[in-house]
């Protein structure tokens, strides 16, 4: 019974349904189907199973996952700035001809409709963006914690892996020597911030109280005795 409980944790299904919007990029590339209503009918879905699970689960555990939650999408956000920051520095100081960004541009036209312009169609892919980034940070905080700089490298470069799987031939890249460098380059950027902070949010004296977990291999924290 015991090894059987300890190969199920809900923590990992919080943590799943965080790469809904992922998922539904990689649904909308691979088939065309709508990124608007695949992006709609995963996030409504994520919602309801993730809220499911969480209030299923017993107070103490309950809070350490809406508290990694929370971490995850501050770290998320800010991994996401960072990995844009390097690419649009590489970009600029090597002179690449690659135009990083003109994936957002895809992503706003594909959420509004094709037949839509205007600025407002580019920020809503940037909003997309961002919300894939800070769902990613969630999703590793949540399953991986405070586990530190080298596992959200490792987290960074799976998610590279999907996107040069697919963004070359949807992009139509001729460039592919420039994208990999660059995205690479974005990718560890995003790990080692997402790392270190989730780490270093998870440690502190606000965050780091009961928030060991020995179900994930965690040895838990004592409480500070100072206080």
């Amino acid at each position: 019974m015991t090894s059987g409980r300890r190969g199920f944790r809900p923590e990992w299904t919080v943590a799943a349904v965080f790469l809904a919007s992922g998922a539904a990029l990689l649904v909308y590339i691979l088939s065309g189907v709508s990124l608007r209503w695949t992006f709609l009918s995963l996030g409504l879905a994520a919602v309801v199973v993730a809220t499911a699970v969480i209030r299923r689960l017993p107070e103490p555990r309950r809070s350490r996952v809406l508290r990694r939650m929370a971490v995850g999408a501050v770290a998320g956000l800010a991994a996401t700035l960072a990995y844009d920051a390097v690419r649009i520095a590489l970009v600029e100081f090597a002179g690449l001809k690659l135009r990083p960004f003109e994936a957002w541009r895809l992503f706003g036209l594909a959420l509004a409709g094709e037949d839509q312009s205007g600025p407002w169609v580019f920020w809503l892919g940037v909003a997309f963006h961002l919300c894939n980034g800070i769902a990613f940070g969630v999703a590793y905080t949540v399953a991986f914690g405070r586990r530190g700089i080298w596992p959200a490298i490792v987290w960074a470069l799976v998610l590279e892996s999907f996107m040069v799987s697919v963004y070359p031939g949807w992009l139509g890249l001729k460039a592919l020597e420039e994208f990999l460098s660059v995205s690479i380059t974005g990718h560890l950027a995003y790990g080692i911030v997402l790392g270190w902070l989730a780490r270093h949010l998870l440690t502190s004296s606000r965050w780091r109280e009961h928030d060991g977990d020995t179900s994930s291999g965690e040895p838990a924290r004592p409480a500070d005795q100072s206080r």
